[in-house]
């Protein structure tokens, strides 16, 4: 934990969204037909998800979910059961363009996402961190899914380019970190529990699931990743 004690004083300061609660024109066949992929965040740091400016992206780690997952569908996050948030709702996004690891890394609007080492808690979990080189392999960027000093985290590395090179990327989204939602009784069996992802639900449950995410939560930027409570310390 002592290579974070350098940055908390350098920690941006963040500020909540106040994004209006809206629905979105979305027709009911394709809510209907959207997945909803569920999963349990072993370490909800800000970098995957990565919810900061104005963009929720999932650049790194799920690569079954990032590799299948299509524009209309979902992608929710819950608390582990090591955390005092399980069971609750981290994070939702609303999948709306998909790009590859090269195209997120030459996007001018995402260069804001690459990680600074020795930046603020937000700069450091930037995701931005691979690209190909001139022979077509991946360059890890260090950041914190590098060695601790820096450099390429082969491990990481196979996880998150192996099987897929695709970013998913949202304005619509909903990111609660240490102030995670309790999901209605109603909707319970949205909550994820285990390993992998669940993307089986019954029609009522998942319309009825959307319904809320788009028309009674938050939108944008509600709550500081609760994993960084540990690195304060």
């Amino acid at each position: 934990m002592a290579r974070y004690g350098a940055r908390l004083q350098g920690t941006t300061t963040l500020r909540r969204s106040s994004m209006a609660v809206r629905p979105i024109g979305i027709p009911k066949s394709r809510i209907t037909a959207s997945m909803i992929y569920r999963y349990v965040i072993d370490h909800d740091m800000g970098f995957s998800p990565n919810p900061f400016y104005g963009y929720c992206t999932l650049a790194n780690c799920k690569p079954v979910i990032r590799r299948t997952a299509k524009i209309g569908d979902f992608v929710l996050g819950f608390g582990s059961a090591k955390s005092n948030i399980r069971n609750r709702l981290i994070y939702w996004t609303f999948i709306e363009e998909i790009l590859s690891y090269d195209q997120y890394w030459l996007d001018n609007r995402f260069n804001i996402k690459k990680p600074i080492q020795n930046g603020s808690h937000i700069k450091y979990h930037g995701d931005n961190i691979y690209h190909k080189n001139i022979n077509g392999e991946y360059i890890q960027e260090p950041s914190f899914h590098s060695l601790p000093d820096g450099s390429t985290n082969y491990l990481n590395l196979h996880t998150d380019t192996g099987t897929t090179d695709r970013v998913l990327i949202s304005q619509t989204f909903g990111y609660y970190g240490k102030n995670a939602l309790l999901i209605p009784k109603r909707i319970s069996a949205i909550i994820a529990e285990g390993r992998g992802h669940r993307v089986k639900l019954q029609d009522d449950i998942k319309t009825l699931a959307i319904d809320w995410l788009l028309n009674s939560t938050k939108r944008g930027f509600a709550g500081e990743p609760s994993g960084w409570e540990a690195i304060k310390a």
